[in-house]
């Protein structure tokens, strides 16, 4: 019985002073600037929800509604897109679909997980689709986000820029709602999302 309560005793020990505060690496948020975007609606038959980082005239950042009538599957499909632009990139994957990120996710510079960063690129994030018959469904990986956060990155001065939109996709109310953007100051940064 002494055996093993020495034993215990000396691993818990060994446990104890085997971990250090030095060993523990914190790595810092870098310098952050939020936007609050006063839950702006993306909806059908709403002006485009653009954004210049730039300040360069050209939309770095876009959210608007695409009405598309498909006669041969006898479907009308409302497409909730997200585009980036010349400045401005989104992480796609194979399937065309952005990342449905939670808060704490980190944003990497690199590419990710299947994803690659994108200049240039519009998806689908998530649609409404009604047939002939009156069904409606909704399909997307956003399909159902509660303030949860769109990755991107901005570059500046050949360097880049990560940021994350914080959104809700009301599929009552068949809009989606932009609650906060927020994008590094510092460049070459990750950042962790909300």
């Amino acid at each position: 019985m002494k055996e093993r309560l020495f034993l215990a005793a000396a691993v818990a020990a060994l446990l104890l002073f085997s971990c250090k505060k030095d060993d523990v690496v914190i790595i810092p948020q870098p310098v952050m600037e939020y936007t609050d975007l006063h839950d702006s609606v993306v909806q059908a038959g709403k002006p485009l929800s653009t954004f210049d980082f730039d300040g360069d005239g050209f939309s770095d950042l876009r959210f608007n509604v695409t009405l598309i009538g498909d006669p041969l599957l006898g479907q009308d499909k409302s497409q909730f897109r997200v585009s980036s632009g010349i400045h401005s990139k989104l992480p796609v994957n194979s399937a065309e679909h952005v990342p449905v990120m939670n808060r704490g996710d980190i944003i990497p510079l690199a590419n990710f997980s299947g994803y690659q960063w994108w200049l240039v690129s519009s998806v689908v994030m998530v649609e409404r689709v009604e047939n002939t018959g009156g069904q409606i469904w909704w399909q997307g990986n956003w399909q159902g986000a509660i303030k949860k956060y769109l990755p991107f990155q901005m570059i500046k001065n050949g360097q880049r820029h990560n940021g994350w939109v914080e959104l809700t996709v009301d599929e009552q109310g068949e809009k989606i709602i932009l609650h906060r953007l927020a994008m590094s100051k510092e460049p070459e940064k990750e950042i962790k999302a909300g």
